[in-house]
């Protein structure tokens, strides 16, 4: 997680055909993701799976990992939509029932029809 280690804080914003797609705002070892375009983390998924030869059920599984790996760095990192927290990553995560779905303590989905509509 060398990204979190080498950003220290910040704000910037991404555009794309003049449109802003996403927020990013970085603090003391937290990212928040604000995702302005739903479809847009659709195709960054999508092109992350078929780079890796999978299929997008497997998101969850790298979604996974990357939580482990940042809750073992004690940070963490948010995804929103239009404001609205998706689900949290790494150490800042309080997972209830979302456990019994991610198989980890690292992942805490808030709210799960946003989730369900992101990973699908």
């Amino acid at each position: 997680m060398w990204l979190i280690q080498a950003l220290r804080s910040g704000e910037v914003s991404l555009f794309t055909a003049g449109i802003k797609t996403l927020q990013l705002k970085v603090e003391k070892k937290r990212i928040d993701i604000d995702i302005l375009d739903k479809d847009f983390l659709k195709e960054i998924l999508r092109v992350g799976a078929e780079g890796k030869g999978q299929s997008t059920s497997g998101n969850i599984a790298r979604i996974r990992s990357i939580a482990e790996e940042l809750k073992k760095d004690e940070s963490t990192v948010t995804i929103s939509h239009k404001g609205s927290i998706v689900i949290t990553l790494g150490y800042g995560a309080k997972p209830t029932l979302s456990q019994i779905i991610t198989r980890t303590n690292a992942i805490e989905i808030n709210n799960l029809g946003q989730f369900i509509r992101f990973v699908a």
